[in-house]
């Protein structure tokens, strides 16, 4: 074989391994429904991610959620309203030097996932689905740093979930 043929099978194997570096698929749950999957992938030579949930059940892919640049660092699935379907609970870090995060609620409806709340703004925000007050009912907890007072404060925001809505 010549240099050049050798040197270009290299060259697209090699760009091959770089573009499955970029890309990882997880679990998030297997259900009747099928698999819940998480899709992480960042285009080459960029820091904007293309992460997103997509459901795969026996003879068709589904997408969830899209992150639209965001990078998803994290999903709760948990029946927060008590229904008997579990609800999508996705943090996203923002980007950039401010540690910024982003929250969704997707609640299954029809047979749809549907984004029922997004929140934005939380200084290295992380959420949890917890009873921490024992009352019986999980509620969305957003712990992070209030970056608005001096000196800033370690905070934690409460939400609950009820009649389809979220609530501070």
């Amino acid at each position: 074989m010549n240099k050049t043929i050798i040197l270009t099978i290299m060259s697209l194997m090699t760009s091959c391994l770089t573009q499955a570096a970029m890309f990882e698929q997880s679990d998030i749950s297997v259900s009747a429904k099928g698999r819940l999957v998480l899709e992480r992938s960042q285009a080459e030579g960029t820091f904007a991610r293309n992460d997103r949930i997509i459901l795969k059940a026996p003879g068709e892919t589904v997408e969830v959620f899209a992150s639209e640049g965001r990078a998803v660092e994290n999903v709760i699935e948990e029946d927060i309203d008590g229904s008997g379907e579990r609800e999508l609970l996705i943090q996203m870090d923002l980007g950039g030097s401010g540690g910024f995060k982003e929250f969704a609620l997707l609640q299954l409806k029809d047979g749809k996932y549907e984004t029922v709340w997004e929140e934005t703004g939380f200084c290295a925000g992380h959420a949890a689905i917890e009873d921490r007050d024992g009352d019986g009912r999980l509620s969305i907890y957003i712990d992070y740093t209030n970056t608005d007072i001096e000196p800033p404060k370690e905070e934690t925001a409460i939400f609950v979930f009820e009649n389809g809505e979220v609530k501070q």
